[in-house]
């Protein structure tokens, strides 16, 4: 690959994305390459068919090559929240004397916290803020004069035995250089501009089958969370009540509105088995409404488990392609959390669709370590 071409794999709920893009100009990226396969997901933190991930990665890859012209033998690999713990951590250093912060301090200050977890491995490691003599928090302190140096810093970590198994995976479809990325960090990085993330941000990734809830502060994740549940259910939900294939079922989902209360009469009309049908509005929204009142109470429950305070008036970002394309659904799910909720997209206007969020926050996260 080029020096400044990436390659980055995202496990999402239902598929293996595999893109290879390259740095535009003004801190933008286009992609040249891209690659998927449909797998069976994970659930509770585990590969629901882990016997068929390396011939689904193989089959994405594969893809991504023929496109690309050439072989990826380097990967940075998006790791889904359920895999991942998250922690803060405090570190400290005397300086001695009063002098003038420069890189090789902020080096030497991590280097010294010697900071690990048994049998997990960090794949992340971000600076929150960083705390001076006199008190005072800066992002930067860079030029700063100061006696003492600390630091609270955000380390995503995952178990050692599940970076092994990706590590013999990878090796055996000809991938020997992996570097992981935590993909709620990358997401609520790229998604969410920093003037928004200074006083705290909550994203909120619901998937298909899975839905991810984290506390962004600055550069740093401060809590994180997840649970099976996503978008997928809603369209299982309605297939199993009205009787109908699951493709016709995602039709009618992508049909709900749930902006207005339907009448008795009012109906949504798919094609089933060639022939158009239609349905009652309101037994669908109905059907639709009780599986999202279960995700966004699984999203309450995550906000009040997080150790670290969140303001009541701190904003909830939705993305992924569970719920954000249901019309109507954040007035709903506003009311639900008694909280502002804006749904965010990646940038480029050719890919600005909520189920496309994960994928391209990692080729901006990876493009962006490549620079350092």
């Amino acid at each position: 690959m080029s020096r400044n071409e990436v390659a980055i794999l995202d496990f999402g709920s239902s598929r293996i994305s595999i893109l290879v893009g390259v740095k535009g100009v003004n801190n933008t990226f286009k992609i040249i390459a891209s690659g998927s396969s449909e797998y069976a997901g994970f659930l509770d933190g585990e590969f629901l068919e882990p016997d068929n991930l390396a011939s689904a990665i193989s089959y994405a890859k594969n893809q991504a090559e023929n496109v690309y012209g050439k072989k990826i033998k380097r990967l940075y690999v998006g790791v889904p929240t359920e895999f991942c713990c998250n922690t803060l951590e405090h570190i400290s250093m005397n300086l001695n004397n009063r002098v003038r912060v420069k890189q090789k301090t902020i080096n030497k200050l991590f280097e010294n916290s010697n900071i690990s977890y048994p049998e997990r491995i960090i794949i992340n490691k971000t600076p929150i803020y960083f705390v001076l003599d006199d008190g005072n928090h800066v992002l930067n302190p860079i030029g700063c004069i100061t006696s003492t140096l600390s630091v609270l810093s955000s380390y995503i970590s995952i178990e050692e035995s599940f970076y092994k198994f990706l590590d013999t995976i990878f090796c055996e479809i000809g991938v020997y250089t992996i570097e992981l990325i935590s993909s709620a960090l990358a997401e609520s990085l790229y998604l969410i501009e920093p003037e928004l993330r200074q006083n705290g941000a909550i994203l909120v990734d619901c998937g298909y089958i899975t839905t991810s809830v984290n506390s962004i502060y600055f550069e740093g994740v401060t809590d994180l969370r997840s649970f099976s549940l996503g978008g997928g259910y809603i369209t299982s939900d309605i297939m199993e009540v009205l009787k109908i294939p699951f493709d016709c079922a995602e039709q009618l989902k992508r049909k709900v509105l749930l902006s207005i209360e339907p009448t008795k009469d009012d109906t949504y009309e798919v094609v089933v088995d060639h022939e158009i049908k239609s349905f009652s509005a309101r037994l669908v929204n109905d059907i639709s409404l009780a599986r999202i009142d279960m995700i966004v109470d699984g999203i309450i429950k995550c906000i009040h488990s997080f150790k670290n305070k969140i303001d009541d008036d701190t904003i909830v970002y939705l993305t992924g392609g569970g719920l954000a394309y249901l019309k109507g659904v954040v007035p709903y799910i506003e009311t639900k959390l008694k909280r502002k909720v804006v749904v965010v997209t990646p940038k480029p206007l050719q890919f600005a669709k909520p189920d496309l969020s994960s994928s391209l926050s990692l080729v901006d996260s990876a493009i962006n370590i490549e620079e350092k």
